[in-house]
């Protein structure tokens, strides 16, 4: 893995070697200055490049206890080189990368500043959140390459002079994914916030001694879980306390880049000039700016003697130009007419229900049924309404009062052959909880999809982080689909019907509006009036459950289509 003092480490063939202050590593290259902890199978030091005089941090890899060198180790050199595709300033650069026979080492920018532990033993909640975006904001770029930060060690995080946590460590083990970089940016949180690391410390921290030690263990509850911050610090700010704890469970927040969204929403970003800006506005301002520093004439960093072979993916945003106005087609007319028509079926039936209880109401008639369940009834009432709503001007020039012969209802399973979850390319975020999607059409009331759960609700304001998460369905090819039922225990929740083309449509524009639904009850329907053959259905949910004060989110029991 390189040598020690200039002379191979002793001991065990497949053993590291002995790492000690003031040893030289690589050549007599760098000299060790001090130890900064460790995981199983890696080791953080701080180090002083002798060629180039400046201090750098050193990751040594080796193979994991047990293994035949250079077993795990070559995989969490790989993982790491492929972080140099990540331009964040929550990620410490990778300078390069040294392989040896039994492991290697990683060597990356020094980070000034303090670790962790030191920076949380006196811990100051009101900038703790603040504190978060770059990190964040890594581990969002990170998952947008299909790459892991592998935040899984306090040992890993320091604290820059101006207060940002950031990956001074880098070391990807194998056994991270997206779901353990969102706990761990909940973690690094959570200690900003309390001065306690909530969790347990990885498996061979005890046999590496950081500098500055590690921050204490939080307390658990009765079921082992972290106690909440704002019980366990002075000061926690509640919606501070929220984020944490959301990102702690792994299940309602599935995404870094919503951990991100949830940041900017409450203290907006810094831009690199050092100028604050907020809301989601900043946030499409700012976060698209890839790092120069380091950088090649084509934005793509190559560590010494490496080509990562990645580039900047991200795109910078830009408004829209303005569009002529053009007429609506034929199509678009006749769905304005049905629903002016169903419009004022709907306004006819109410008034006519209202009326009915007022006046039995004023006549003493002994209906005791609550006021509530009555207006329920109203509610259902006037969506049968819309449905039955059929007589509609005719632009092909038959007799007003034509009307087209009443369909029967649709009965006939339509069947589908696989879920995902989809979110458009130009739109916040990334598509969320793909894995238990297809639990929509499994047939089992027990099992679910869930969106991410957000602090405010879906839509076009500026507090709204996305206009909608969807689902795409794959049918057994192309068929008409006349209703959709889509089952739900949070009432409120608005959907729209599409159909797309092709099974990755980029943007909404890409997709036609077939039919809309509310849940109510437990479930909602959609009835398509004009179907479309389509081999992929989108259900696109626009509105959002109220599971808590700010806290806006769906669980998806079912969805059922027939034809």
């Amino acid at each position: 893995m390189g040598d020690v003092n200039g002379a191979p480490g002793q001991g065990s063939p497949s053993g590291p070697p002995r790492l000690t202050v003031g040893g030289l590593v690589s050549g007599g290259r760098y000299e060790l200055l001090e130890q900064h902890g460790g995981v199983v199978g890696q080791s953080f030091w701080r180090a002083r490049d002798k060629r180039l005089g400046r201090d750098v941090a050193l990751i040594f890899v080796d193979p994991l206890p047990g293994e035949e060198p250079p077993g795990s180790a070559t995989g969490v050199l790989d993982r790491t080189v492929a972080l140099t595709r990540v331009y964040s300033d929550g990620l410490a650069r990778v300078l390069d990368v040294i392989r040896g026979r039994a492991g290697g080492i990683v060597v990356c920018e020094w980070v000034p500043g303090r670790s962790l532990a030191a920076a949380v033993g006196d811990p100051d909640p009101d900038s703790a959140v603040a504190a978060m975006w770059g990190l964040a904001d890594a581990a969002t770029r990170a998952a947008q390459h299909d790459l892991i930060l592998g935040l899984d060690s306090p040992d890993r995080i320091r604290v820059t002079e101006d207060g940002r946590a950031l990956m001074a460590f880098p070391g990807v083990p194998g056994d991270s994914d997206t779901r353990s970089d969102v706990r761990g940016l909940g973690r690094v949180l959570y200690a900003l916030l309390t001065g306690r690391w909530p969790g347990p410390l990885p498996a061979g921290s005890e046999d590496h001694e950081p500098r500055d030690g590690r921050p204490p263990a939080a307390p658990l509850d009765d079921d082992d879980e972290p106690v909440d911050p704002a019980v366990v610090g002075a000061g926690v700010p509640p919606d501070s306390a929220v984020l944490a704890m959301r990102s702690l469970d792994g299940s309602s927040v599935s995404s870094s880049a919503t951990v991100r969204s949830m940041i900017s929403d409450r203290v907006g970003v810094v831009d690199r000039s050092g100028n604050r800006a907020r809301g989601r506005a900043a946030h499409l301002q700012t976060t698209h700016l890839p790092t120069t520093a380091g950088s090649g004439s084509d934005g793509t960093y190559h560590p010494h003697g490496y080509d990562a072979g990645g580039s900047h993916m991200d795109g910078d945003d830009t408004a829209r130009e303005g569009e002529a106005y053009s007429p609506p087609d034929e199509a678009t007319l006749t769905r304005r007419w049905r629903i002016m028509a169903g419009t004022g079926a709907v306004a006819v039936v109410v008034i006519a229900l209202l009326s009915a209880w007022m006046l039995g109401a004023l006549a003493g008639g002994g209906d005791d049924t609550p006021l509530s369940q009555q207006l329920d009834a109203i509610e259902r009432a006037a969506q049968e309404s819309r449905s039955a709503a059929t007589e509609q001007p005719t632009p092909d020039g038959s007799e007003p009062g034509e009307t087209e012969p009443t369909r029967a209802a649709p009965t006939t399973p339509v069947t589908v052959l696989d879920v995902t979850s989809w979110q458009p390319a130009g739109s916040p975020g990334v598509a969320e909880n793909s894995s238990s999607a297809p639990n929509v059409v499994d047939g089992d009331r027990s099992t679910s999809w869930s969106t991410d759960t957000y602090r405010n609700q879906l839509g076009d304001s500026g507090a709204a982080y996305k206009p909608g998460v969807g689902l795409l369905l794959t049918l057994d090819g192309e068929q008409e689909t006349r209703r959709v039922v889509v089952h739900s225990a949070d009432d409120g929740v608005e959907f729209e019907v599409r159909i797309a083309e092709s099974s990755s449509p980029n943007s909404l524009d890409d997709t036609t509006l077939l039919g809309e639904g509310t849940i109510r009850g437990g479930s909602g329907t959609a009835t398509i009036d004009d179907p479309e053959d389509a081999e992929y259905l989108i259900v696109w949910f626009t509105r959002l459950g109220t599971s808590g004060p700010e806290s806006f989110s769906a669980s998806i029991t079912e969805v059922q289509l027939t034809r």
